[in-house]
């Protein structure tokens, strides 16, 4: 083999490899704040104490106690019940809307100001609009005001501090994470697909449930997925709104605020092993890979 000829041979290896120096970054970043805290918590919840000079007495009482608590039902339910209620009602709001963009919205102009519009609420503070639900939702808030003033109630709801608030303020919250992926996958519809129906005579609702909503279910799960793990992990909003409704997120904060870090770690890889089966069904039920190519 001549030197040319070599040296094209290195360069092709070194262009081959090269491409792979581009996820170098990102898996350094995923291996650093991911996997490493999550193998670390995994680790930390077979222990009975853990302490800075390290975990204590290897043990499974942590899961044993869990399980056994007569608390565990209710959480559980609270906590994969109110998410995936949530999930179902950003749906209702979000799909619609995705929908409405696409197929009844023709400038592209009226849709960039509709999603500004869309994108505005989260350009203000995530605390400022924590405590803004008050003014609104609290018993002198702008609905009871307004309720009352059209006679519909005689005295307040109470629509804060209990499970109603959170079925309000996290819908609101994360329906931009419904609309976006939804629009994504209806924007991806072939329009002479949905053309050929009509003009075959297919029925409006058969090619809206037949073709418009089957070809955008990836959209959807991808919201759904967006939705439900945001809500999975949001601890504050129960604390703070719901009267603080028993969830495996708040008991995780409150259990490794009380440094019992051992018992949190649990219930975090608990959470995230549950979490993960629920998105291994989605996955395995619609091919999301449809959304990106």
């Amino acid at each position: 083999m001549s030197i040319p000829q070599l040296k094209m041979g290195v360069l092709d290896r070194v262009s081959k490899y090269s491409r792979y120096l581009l996820l170098l970054p990102g898996f350094v970043l995923l291996l650093l704040f991911l996997l490493i805290p999550l193998s670390m918590i995994v680790s930390i919840s077979f222990f009975e104490r853990f302490t800075l000079a390290g975990p204590e007495n290897f043990t499974l009482s942590n899961y044993v106690t869990f399980f056994t608590s007569p608390q565990m039902s209710t959480i559980l339910l609270n906590t994969f019940g109110m998410s995936l209620i949530a999930c179902l009602i950003a749906f209702l709001l979000g799909y619609p809307m995705a929908y409405f963009l696409v197929f009844r919205v023709k400038s592209t102009r009226a849709r960039f100001f509709v999603v500004s519009l869309l994108l505005v609420p989260f350009l203000i503070d995530w605390s400022i609009r924590v405590v803004a639900w008050l003014p609104i939702l609290g018993e002198s808030g702008i609905v009871n005001y307004s309720l009352m003033s059209l006679g519909v109630i005689k005295e307040p709801l109470e629509l804060l501090f209990g499970r109603s608030a959170l079925l309000i303020i996290w819908p609101q919250t994360y329906l931009l994470w419904m609309i976006f992926p939804s629009y994504l996958a209806l924007t991806r519809i072939d329009p002479d697909i949905i053309n050929a129906a009509k003009v075959l005579k297919a029925p409006p609702h058969r090619v809206f449930f037949d073709i418009t909503f089957r070809l955008s279910l990836p959209g959807v799960v991808m919201g759904f997925i967006f939705v439900f793990v945001s809500t999975l992990g949001d601890y504050i909003t129960p604390a703070l709104w719901a009267g603080g409704i028993q969830t495996l997120g708040l008991s995780v904060a409150n259990y490794a605020a009380n440094f019992v870090w051992p018992y949190a770690a649990a219930l975090s890889t608990i959470l995230v092993v549950i979490a993960l089966l629920v998105l291994y069904v989605l996955l395995k039920v619609v091919d999301i890979k449809k959304l990106v190519y």
